[in-house]
């Protein structure tokens, strides 16, 4: 049915987004060792915790058992979830943009 392509196609862009975020945070681990500790450094593993937070909310909700009476609660939780996912994803990696333009990063030896 329509309803099922509908679903398949959310839960692989779930997939998808989830992957995406992953291999963000991986990298992200290494930036925040190297980076020294200021003000910028804080707000950036802020940012980097709500997303491993939400990335792994995402992840449990994919995990899930599927049946036909929680079928459109779980579309709606994973929809609203690896939406947020990938705002939080965009806001982190701008962050570390915004600060290799305007020299917040300073790295450890």
């Amino acid at each position: 049915s329509l309803f099922f392509i509908f679903f398949r196609y959310i839960f692989k862009k779930a997939v998808d987004i989830l992957c995406s975020c992953r291999q963000t945070l991986m990298y992200t681990y290494v930036f925040a060792y190297y980076v020294k500790k200021n003000n910028q450094s804080v707000i950036f593993e802020d940012n980097q915790k709500d997303l491993e937070s939400a990335t792994e909310c995402l992840s449990e909700y994919l995990e899930r058992d599927i049946t036909s009476e929680n079928l459109a609660d779980i579309k709606q939780k994973v929809q609203d979830k690896y939406r947020y996912c990938d705002s939080r994803r965009k806001v982190l990696l701008e962050h570390v943009h915004e600060g290799y333009e305007k020299e917040w990063w300073d790295y450890k030896e």
